[in-house]
């Protein structure tokens, strides 16, 4: 694309020239014969450029300078001011006003020329890095987002250097604060659980040193004292010797998983509690065993020092301390207690429902007894033991810690209340009944359970009504024969459990007990936990009483956790193995391979949507002896706009038999000839838009896709859309650091034209200026020295100040390895430097003692050299310089060490508000004439100091010297 230069100048044949030697060099030129036209033409045609004369009619060139900086996208425009002035203050002005450069008359049309494209240059340099730099933001923004959604931290440890490298999702996984983690091994290790340190280090010792897999879980202690379990996956990367030299992986939250783990596992041991005691309340067992085992299992369930049984009085005027746990010797079986409403017991026996005390201490409702006072009782819970007729009495739990007991602390302790009912009324029942058929009848109607009697010697079964309310048979349908439930166990369970249960009743065992499956009504299975008590006379088993627990949601429960425990494992093994490379082509091909082993699909592809609305078979993992897909271009009309539209709005396409689908007959005819039975396609989206399809094919036979299938495929598929992101995002990362690269080739092409053909003129007008003073000074006028005295001087201030420049982008350009760096020695060299400097001013050097930190020799000589120079340059008339130069370690808020090194001066000082401005290229506070200097030094400084990872501020109060505080870091 061609610039467009405006140039702006009252005189035509000026204007003639400059466009004439412009467009020759393929310029667009634009004009304008003073500053308001400027203006406006700006305006309207947004140049690339100004050429702009200094003195002009009604508006000058310095105000049209200054105004059109104030213009939309002015601040950033090239402008190169012409003028005959050469004099001092018009150059300062030209550049206050916001000249970009100055050039005088008579103009040399080369070296303008050569200023133009440099300039032009340089504004295209600086345009595309602002571009790069909000390139990388967004990159950077997108790939946080990308790990949040994932729910994962990486980390990465330099075992050489001992840095630990966390990510801000890793540290908020931690619970610290952005950029709070120390960055040490011994930090991660301060975030361990201390019960898990061990198991963490064990692990990370067996994958350096026997090379197994680094893969565990374990605690994280946060800084608020609360626990998170991670799950926690790395890699170990070796140099060519086979030595281990750092560790990267990913990091993710599974306490949730662990919480509902451990959930289950309370209501399982809990119910499985509850099944013992009805158990051994179906075995027979006396009231006093059944209750003593129920208040010992309550007490270990619930984390308890404190169970009790209270037996209601037949005047229920009064409880009888009945069994206990915890309890001071004598008190159980001969304690009483009131049953009014004023305590814990009595208002439980009143309200009919279970009572939760958190603390006796807030407790309004009802006082505390004295039994719980002389324990120290702080909290509790108690249910009611029902009755049929009445209710039998209270159990409770207490603890002498205040705590809150939960909805499913609360049924368990109801459930093992509901059995103690069941098995008091069964032997209350037995008492009446003389334990006749009746009474047994009514036990088995009062559980929930299928229970049946069945007769050895006759194998007659009876079954309560429970059968139907379970498995949807009638007592009818019901055989009265064994026979009738041996033929509905599932074929897979049958002979074990009729092997099993025979051994049981030869052995003479008492009580049996197994899990296994029963074919209900409807053909459908239930997961059934089943105990039976064996009746003998004389030794010989005669009867079985047996029942029947429905235990089915308990076991989907646990299958559904093992699934989705499995799913996290397989989810988490495939991110690492795609995440270990950055390759477009090796992330795709790993993605099938290992999505066809997680599977065990027969073939696995990914399609690429191309832009003309077909796709292309990129990647592919098939079983020998099916057809080839990889490689192959679809332009399947079935495959149109409407599909792919689906798609792109997160469609999931799944066919367990493609020759019943209700897709296309063209479609089946495609899917055919590669010998597809049953397919399940999920969309891979990249930044949000359709990038292709991740596909699986089942060729040997039909295949009905589980929900769990197609959830993992989806998650495997984001993670593929992830990792095509960092992916891109590495590409664009290398495409532009091979530009900042050319960039920086042009610049130090810049800065030796800038060296030797910029100052190869200067070196002559100096060299023939002295020779035509040598020569011809007793020939020229006072006014012809003076005007010879002022060529030289702005030629040696021109030579100056390119010098300086040149230093100014040397600092990147031609920048040394950092090394160690005796700064002490360095400040040696420079006074040396300076010692004529010093010894004019008559200046005095306080020097303190300074650190050696990993720097540029080079550079920290530049800096002190500066700073040193500005202090004995700057002083205060009559009275002599004195440079003060120390420094310490500091450490700063985030536990990095810097040195601080301060260099103080007793000279003419500033006001603070020039702060920034003393540091900004070209920028003076006092003119040439009362101190000599280009302006550029401190740029110089901070320059260094930024290249350096530092920090450098002035202080200062006018009349009252300046310190300038430099920091930077120590290194290693």
């Amino acid at each position: 694309m061609t610039n467009l230069i405006l140039i702006v100048d009252d005189d035509v044949l000026t204007r003639i020239q400059l466009r004439e030697l412009l467009e020759n060099s393929e310029y667009q030129i634009i004009e304008a014969s003073s500053g308001e036209q400027a203006l406006s033409l700006y305006c309207q045609k947004q140049p690339e450029m100004v050429l702009l004369d200094a003195l002009m009619g009604e508006m000058d060139g310095f105000t049209c300078c200054a105004h059109l900086r104030k213009l939309p996208k002015g601040e950033n425009i090239p402008i190169l001011m012409i003028t005959g002035l050469s004099d001092h203050t018009s150059v300062e002005r030209a550049f206050s006003s916001g000249a970009t450069d100055y050039i005088t008359k008579p103009i040399h049309w080369q070296v303008l020329r050569q200023r133009v494209r440099r300039l032009l240059e340089a504004k295209r340099i600086m345009e595309e890095l602002q571009e790069q730099t909000e390139q990388s933001k967004r990159r950077e923004a997108q790939l946080v987002m990308a790990l949040k959604s994932a729910q994962m931290g990486t980390w990465d440890w330099n075992i050489t250097t001992g840095k630990v490298t966390w990510s801000d999702d890793k540290e908020s996984l931690f619970g610290l604060e952005k950029d709070k983690f120390a960055g040490t091994y011994e930090a991660f290790m301060n975030c361990v659980y201390p019960e898990d340190r061990d198991l963490v280090t064990d692990a990370i010792i067996r994958a350096i040193e026997e090379g197994s897999e680094y893969n565990l879980e374990f605690r994280a202690l946060l800084p608020d004292n609360t626990i998170r379990w991670i799950a926690s996956k790395g890699v170990v990367f070796r140099n060519e010797k086979g030595v281990a030299v750092g560790m990267s992986g990913v990091d993710m939250d599974i306490t949730k998983r662990k919480q509902a783990d451990e959930a289950l596992e309370t209501y399982a041991n809990r119910q499985e509690r509850v099944a013992e005691l009805s158990q051994l309340a179906l075995a027979g067992s006396s009231l006093d065993v059944l209750m003593q085992q129920a208040v010992n299992v309550v007490a270990r369930s619930l984390g308890v020092e404190y169970c009790k049984i209270l037996e209601l009085s037949v005047d229920q005027n009064s409880f009888l301390l009945r069994s206990g746990v915890g309890w001071r010797q004598g008190l159980v079986g001969s304690a009483k207690l009131s049953t009014q409403k004023e305590s814990q017991a009595g208002f439980t026996l009143i309200s009919s429902e279970p009572v939760v005390v958190n603390n006796f201490a807030s407790e309004t409702r009802f006082g505390k007894t004295q039994l719980l006072a002389d324990h120290n009782i702080v909290s509790g819970v108690s249910v009611v033991i029902n009755g049929q007729e009445r209710p039998f009495g209270i159990l409770g739990a207490h603890s002498t810690k205040a705590r809150k007991y939960n909805r499913d602390e609360v049924y368990f302790l109801q459930a093992i209340a509901n059995v103690l009912a069941t098995a008091i009324e069964r032997k209350l029942t037995e008492t009446r009944l003389r334990q006749s058929e009746e009474r047994y009848h009514i036990l088995a109607q009062a559980t929930n359970d299928a229970v049946r009697d069945w007769d050895l010697r006759t194998n007659q079964v009876w079954w309560n009504d429970t059968i139907t309310t379970l498995f949807g048979y009638s007592i009818d349908d019901a055989c009265s024969t064994s026979n009738w439930w041996c033929e509905r166990i599932h074929p897979d369970d049958r002979w074990r459990i009729i092997s099993d249960m025979q051994m049981a009743i030869d052995n003479g065992r008492q009580v049996w007990s197994n899990e296994y499956r029963f074919r209900r009504a409807d053909s459908s299975y239930a997961y059934i936990f089943d105990r039976g008590y064996v009746v003998r006379e004389n030794g010989s088993a005669v009867r079985m009483i047996g029942a029947m627990m429905d235990i089915s949601e308990r076991k989907h429960v646990q299958e559904e956790l093992q699934r989705q425990n499995l799913r996290s494992q397989l989810f988490a093994d495939f991110t690492l193995k795609v995440r270990q490379s950055l390759q477009i082509d090796e992330i795709l091909s790993t993605s099938v391979i290992e999505v066809q082993k997680l599977l065990n699909a027969d073939r696995v592809l990914i399609l690429r949507l191309r832009s003309n609305g077909s796709v292309a078979v990129v990647q592919e993992a098939v079983v020998p002896g099916f057809p080839v897909m990889l490689g192959l271009n679809i332009s399947d009309p079935c495959f149109g706009e409407n599909c792919i539209q689906k798609y792109r709005q997160g469609h999931i396409s799944s066919l367990a038999d493609i020759e019943n689908s209700s897709i296309q007959s063209c479609h089946i005819e495609f899917l055919r000839k590669f010998a597809v039975k049953a397919n399940l396609i999920v969309p891979i989206l990249l930044h949000n838009q359709l990038w292709g399809l991740l596909i699986t094919h089942q060729c040997t036979q039909n295949r009905t896709w589980t929900a769990w299938e197609i959830e993992l495929l989806r998650q495997l598929a984001d993670q593929i859309g992830i990792a095509l992101a960092q992916a891109k995002l590495l590409e664009k990362e290398t495409l532009q650091l091979q530009e900042l690269t050319r960039s920086n080739e042009e610049l130090q092409q810049f800065a030796f034209i800038a060296s030797h053909d910029l100052q190869e003129p200067l070196r002559k007008i100096k060299a023939f200026g002295d020779r035509l003073k040598t020569a011809c000074n007793d020939h020229l006028s006072e006014q012809g020295r003076d005007y010879l005295d002022r060529m030289q001087n702005a030629a040696q201030r021109m030579q100056a100040l390119i010098e300086d420049l040149l230093t100014l982008s040397r600092v990147t350009t031609r920048a040394q390895p950092f090394i160690p760096v005796n700064l002490s020695q360095i400040v040696s060299e420079v006074l040396s430097d300076l010692e004529v400097t010093i010894q004019q001013a008559g200046g005095h050097i306080e020097l303190g003692d300074l650190p050696t930190i990993n720097a540029d020799p080079l550079q920290m000589r530049q800096l002190l050299q500066n700073l040193i120079g500005n202090a004995l340059k700057f002083h205060r008339p009559q009275e002599a310089p004195v440079v003060s130069i120390y420094g310490e370690i500091v450490t700063e808020e985030n536990g990095v060490q810097m040195c601080q090194f301060i260099v103080q001066d007793n000279g003419i000082g500033f006001n603070e508000k020039y702060c920034d401005r003393i540091f900004q290229v070209f920028q003076r506070l006092h003119g040439r004439s009362e101190y000599e200097g280009t302006g550029i030094g401190l740029a110089i400084c901070r320059k260094i100091v930024e290249r350096h990872q530092g920090s450098i501020i002035a202080k200062s109060q006018p009349g009252q010297g300046a310190k300038f505080i430099v920091k930077l870091p120590i290194g290693k």
